[in-house]
Order: structure tokens, then C-alpha cells, then sequence
């Protein structure tokens, strides 16, 4: 239930980051360092809480890489860039706005793919179909994953597994 809403979180986690670089009042800055702190640390838990799951075994049919969408929301992260470094509180709430249009799209949506964190820590998202027919994104950090291959994985969420092959 809380899946959708952590991973949105997490997935700004870097452009929080980047808006505490960028902008110099302290307590905005030590705000965002916050956030991007709590993003990280919120993966990390989705993780730990996931291991718990009980693994199964998915004979895959379909590999595909699940990147490309990532262009669109990178869109995202030129909001550093256009950020003035010492903001209004206009400027604060319109940032809050976007910030909310963007996780209302997220939660509305299947943008796992395109998740920043996962990439920096070394994961990859997938698009997998299995032969019982289970559409999903998988997220691992394996390199050389083929369809026919079987993988054992916990799901996240619905649409969403995590690669737990040894």
C-alpha cells in the first residue's frame, strides 16, 4: 500500500539533493538535504521490508529495457536549473505544486522504470512478461538477463519485482 508513494519519494530523492546545492537560505537547504536523506533511507527500507516477502520463481518470456521512458521525467531535474537560489515564498510554493503534480501523475501511473535513485545505486528496471502471463518491471542488478531464463523475485507491488536470484 505504502509501495507507490515511498518509490515516488525515493525517485526524487537525487533532485532534492540538487536543490539543497543550489539553494542558499540554510533552513531551505538543510530542508531538501533532509529529504534527499529520507528519500535514500526510505529505499533502503522498501528493501529490507520486501526481503521479508516470500520469493517465487518467474520463467520469463519477454526481457525489455524499461529506460526509455526516463527522457519525459528527467524533465524533472532541470527544476534545480531554473531555481532561483534564494526563493521566494511564491517561489517555494509553485516548487511544492510541481512537486505535487508530479507525484499525482506517479501514483496515477506505472513510472517505476524511471526511478533516479535506482540507477545510481547500481540497479537496472526491466519490463518482463512471464509465461503465466505477469506484465511487470523488474528491478535488478544483473547485466545479462534473457527471456527463457527463470528468475526468482519477491514482488514489490502488483507490477513490480525485485530480483532475489542468488
Amino acid at each position: 500500500m505504502l509501495g507507490k508513494p515511498l518509490l515516488f519519494f525515493t525517485s526524487y530523492a537525487p533532485l532534492f539533493a540538487l536543490l539543497a546545492i543550489r539553494f542558499e537560505p540554510l533552513p531551505l537547504c538543510l530542508t531538501c538535504a533532509g529529504l534527499a536523506v529520507v528519500g535514500v533511507a526510505a529505499l533502503f527500507t522498501l528493501f529490507r521490508l520486501d526481503r521479508r516477502a516470500s520469493p517465487g520463481a518467474h520463467q520469463l518470456k519477454e526481457v525489455k529495457h524499461a529506460g526509455a521512458e526516463a527522457g519525459a521525467y528527467m524533465g524533472a531535474y532541470l527544476l534545480p536549473f531554473l531555481t532561483v537560489s534564494t526563493p521566494t515564498l511564491r517561489d517555494v510554493i509553485a516548487y511544492l505544486a510541481f512537486i505535487a503534480v508530479a507525484g499525482t501523475v506517479y501514483l496515477h501511473s506505472s513510472v517505476v522504470q524511471i526511478n533516479p535513485l535506482l540507477y545510481l545505486l547500481g540497479y537496472r528496471v526491466l519490463s518482463v512478461v512471464d509465461t503465466k502471463g505477469l506484465q511487470a518491471y523488474l528491478v535488478t542488478r544483473r547485466k545479462d538477463l534473457r527471456s527463457d531464463e527463470t528468475i526468482i523475485a519477491t514482488r514489490l507491488r502488483d507490477d513490480v519485482l525485485i530480483d532475489r536470484t542468488p
